[in-house]
């Protein structure tokens, strides 16, 4: 199996990020590319920017910061 990655507290701005669906505080982090209409038009997706994306523990409702 996949080893499961430790959730923790994330701070962002000086302000702990809450899960909005849930209000838990532990998130895993994963980074994730950033599509456009246009890059994936002309088949540039790799060319996009990767953004960073907290999974909550509880819910796992994704946010992007």
């Amino acid at each position: 199996m996949f080893p499961v990655p430790k959730a923790e507290p994330v701070e962002r701005a000086g302000h702990a990020l809450k899960c909005p669906v849930c209000g838990h505080d532990k998130f895993w982090m994963k980074e994730a590319q950033l599509h456009t209409k246009v890059a994936t038009l002309f088949r540039l997706e790799w060319l996009n920017p990767k953004g960073d994306c907290y999974v909550c523990e509880k819910c796992r409702h994704i946010d992007r910061v």
